[in-house]
């Protein structure tokens, strides 16, 4: 079985103080919020992004002042870890595939759309 990797949640926004609500995942109580403000156990939260390794991730940016500090994967968009991100990845945008324009004369200068 692969581990699955904890997520870092300590900043005081993950807690409401105020009550519990419904997990948004398992649907018991819990005071934790995501950074979104949903309200989710943090161990369900780290189930979830195992669950889906597709969804979009964030990246905490590498540390320039140690190589040993590569650039590594914080999370899902919906459930990630506390710090400093990199903007979203996912995979890669389609590249444009140049086509020729059909054009009805034949003295045509040869256009081209995306």
């Amino acid at each position: 079985m692969d581990a699955i990797p904890v997520l870092d949640w300590g900043e005081p926004q993950h807690f409401d103080h105020r009550r519990d609500r419904p997990c948004c995942l398992c649907g018991r109580p819990t005071p934790l919020r995501s950074h979104a403000g949903e309200p989710a156990h943090k161990v369900c939260a780290e189930q979830w992004n195992a669950d889906h390794p597709d969804a979009p991730r964030l990246y905490r940016p590498p540390d320039k002042t140690d190589p040993t500090r590569p650039q590594h994967d914080i999370g899902t968009v919906r459930f990630h870890n506390d710090g400093p991100t990199t903007p979203i990845l996912s995979r890669p945008a389609p590249t444009a595939v140049l086509r020729p324009l059909n054009t009805n004369t034949s003295s045509s200068p040869g256009l081209f759309a995306a």
